[in-house]
């Protein structure tokens, strides 16, 4: 204890500091959302099997997919906004940790989302940049990358989509450079098994 009765502490418990979130969150709508609320850089739209699937990549990192056959759900990576509609959201699911989350999608079809948020080194930051590039090219994937200006990542997300057997499967990566952050999200729409 010091002179004034207090107990003195390590330098270490004063410098205690959690690592920040990406700040990102994953709403699930039920219905398809309109592009123009918010701020995309690149669009993809594929049929896969017995679905439609719409993929954007939004500005400043984060994506929209919206999977669609008679009935269509849509799941939003973001930055919070307030511009975003309360209407036919299911989910609203804040990227830390790790979480997994699963609603039926119509009457016919089953959607499932994991997602999980890691906090990084420098150089595994900077091996995810090489990393995720690479699996963009190779799965032909949608990416945006933007850079600061002395030439480091701010963000980059990527979005792929694949058809297994029956089922979309939609991964997401979204690095966030002054975070040092990696967010990952996998989701499913399949059929229910009866």
């Amino acid at each position: 204890m010091d002179g004034k009765g207090l107990k003195s502490l390590p330098l270490s418990a004063h410098n205690n500091k959690k690592p920040r979130s990406a700040g990102l969150t994953v709403l699930v709508y039920d219905h398809p959302l309109h592009p123009e609320l918010v701020t995309t850089t690149v669009r993809r739209i594929r049929t896969m099997g017995e679905f439609d699937v719409t993929m954007w990549l939004l500005d400043g990192g984060g994506h929209m997919a919206g999977v669609t056959h008679r009935k269509t759900i849509c799941e939003l990576a973001c930055f919070p906004q307030k511009s975003l509609p309360d209407r036919g959201l299911v989910e609203r699911l804040p990227c830390k940790g790790d979480k997994q989350f699963d609603v039926a999608a119509g009457p016919d079809h089953h959607y499932y989302l994991t997602l999980n948020e890691e906090h990084v080194t420098d150089t595994q930051f900077d091996n995810a940049v090489v990393e995720l590039q690479r699996i963009a090219e190779e799965q032909n994937g949608l990416i945006t990358h933007q850079k600061t200006e002395l030439g480091q990542t701010d963000y980059l997300s990527v979005l792929v989509a694949t058809l297994h057997r029956r089922a979309v499967h939609i991964e997401g990566f979204h690095l966030i450079g002054d975070a040092r952050v990696m967010v990952r999200t996998q989701s499913i729409v399949e059929p229910n098994t009866r």
